[in-house]
């Protein structure tokens, strides 16, 4: 939400005379995120000549930039996301769990938190082995070129130079769908009303701005000598909700998410920078209000250090983006929605799974709720990949067609990862074949992600 401010001031700055690049790729990645990593490597390991746009310093996302980086407990994330998790604990130090597989629902359940330094290492060395693909970091999408119902071209800034990226397919893994939304794809945000997909748990009338919370997130250390709680002036305490989720990192530092941080739907109403100066307030009374809690009264928030309470702690970091969970869903030729979270694998008639996930249905803020799936792991149609309109654009993200209920299901890191290896693959396959996104053989893909190790069955 905040790139077309960014982009607005850089052409307003730059002007129509800065200098001028023209790439030309086979397959553009725009975002190097979770999907954009696994987009990009499965594709150029697929044999496409691959170009990824990510607009921060390092890739990952909000993995490495909003600090979530713990894979909560999910099935179906055997394949890239296995593999980076066995680069990374080379590092001793960059793990928690040595053993990937206790990461599945299946094999215990437990999360799996890793030093984001270990992801980034991991995913440029993986990436830079494909030999085929070319990786542009600090570069800010800002247009697409639409010519009927295609797309000609992207523009990017680069460090004061104006970009210009020629491609035979577009793979949108930006975590708001903004390439999709500027090739003029259609989109919906926030609650979906019952009469749209009929779902169980969706309103009658839907609330626009009900998007799930977002939340900045913060690291403490234990110092082992007192420390002395501070509350800025002008911060006042209860500012920031009370539930905490909190990860224990291979050095024994906390991780803490206050999940429902700032309502979502701030981000329709405040700018980023008020919304980041709001969130720094809110971790401080946070951290204040931690500090200064009883262990004997805390419960939940102090098992962690038993009976010793988080006195002697201190912070040592506050994520340098904030952590959202939910902006545009783009529609796409297929929308999975709470039938298909509740009706597990058996119960789905789709012929396109390539991907599957079992995560709870997941809602955090003022219109919250949680439950488990009830059947187990569910699917996500290849169809969902596919955005209503353009021929030769992709989806693999946050953003791709899933409803408000499904999406607080399916957007973890992983399962976006492994969406994203599935749009790299289908886009490999095109260029194979010579054939758009939507005339892929299914079977096809389908054999192709189970040979990398996919599960979808």
């Amino acid at each position: 939400m905040g790139k077309a401010l960014l982009a607005g001031a850089a052409g307003a700055a730059l002007g129509a005379d800065a200098p001028q690049e023209r790439l030309r790729a086979q397959v553009c990645v725009v975002g190097g995120g979770s999907g954009g990593i696994g987009a990009a490597l499965a594709a150029a390991r697929g044999g496409a000549d691959v170009l990824l746009v990510e607009r921060e310093a390092v890739l990952g996302g909000t993995m490495t930039l909003a600090w979530v980086h713990t894979w909560e407990p999910c099935s179906g994330a055997d394949g890239i996301p296995r593999e980076l998790y066995d680069a990374m604990k080379l590092d001793p130090s960059a793990v928690s769990v040595p053993d990937y597989a206790k990461g599945s629902p299946r094999r215990g359940g437990c999360a799996l938190p890793f030093e984001p330094r270990a992801l980034v290492l991991a995913a440029n060395a993986a990436l830079a082995a494909t030999g085929r693909c070319r990786v542009l970091v600090g570069t800010t999408f800002c247009k697409a070129r639409v010519e009927g119902n295609r797309i000609a071209a992207i523009e990017a800034w680069f460090h004061g130079k104006r970009l210009t990226i020629e491609a035979d397919l577009f793979i949108d893994c930006t975590a708001d769908g903004d390439l999709c939304a500027d090739a003029g794809c259609a989109f919906h945000l926030g609650e979906d009303p019952k009469n749209r997909y009929n779902e169980p748990s969706a309103p009658e009338t839907a609330d626009e701005a009900a998007l799930n919370a977002c939340t900045l997130v913060y690291r403490i250390t234990d110092t082992g000598v007192k420390q002395k709680p501070h509350l800025p002036p002008g911060v006042k305490p209860g500012l920031c909700p009370r539930p905490v989720h909190i990860v224990v990192m291979p050095n024994g530092d906390h991780l803490l998410n206050a999940v429902g941080m700032i309502d979502g739907n701030a981000l329709l109403h405040l700018d980023y920078s008020r919304m980041m100066a709001e969130a720094y307030r809110r971790v401080a009374e946070h951290f204040h209000w931690l500090q200064t809690l009883d262990p004997k009264e805390g419960g939940h928030w102090t098992r962690f250090v038993r009976d010793t309470g988080y006195g002697t702690w201190a912070v040592t970091g506050i994520a340098p983006r904030l952590g959202v969970r939910e902006t545009r869903r783009i529609l796409g030729e297929a929308v999975l929605t709470e039938h298909d979270c509740q009706a597990g694998l058996r119960g789905q008639k789709h012929p396109d799974l390539i991907a599957i996930s079992d995560h709870a249905v997941d809602i955090h803020g003022r219109k919250g709720r949680l439950y488990e799936v009830p059947n187990g792991p569910y699917g996500i149609p290849y169809r969902c990949l596919l955005p209503r309109g353009v021929a030769n654009l992709m989806i693999a993200s946050r953003a791709a067609s899933f409803s408000h209920i499904a999406a607080s299901s399916c957007r973890l890191s992983r399962t976006m990862m492994t969406l994203g290896q599935a749009a790299g693959t289908a886009a490999a396959l095109c260029v194979k074949h010579g054939t758009p996104p939507r005339q892929v053989d299914i079977k096809e893909l389908q054999s192709s992600l189970k040979s990398q190790g996919v599960a979808i069955s």
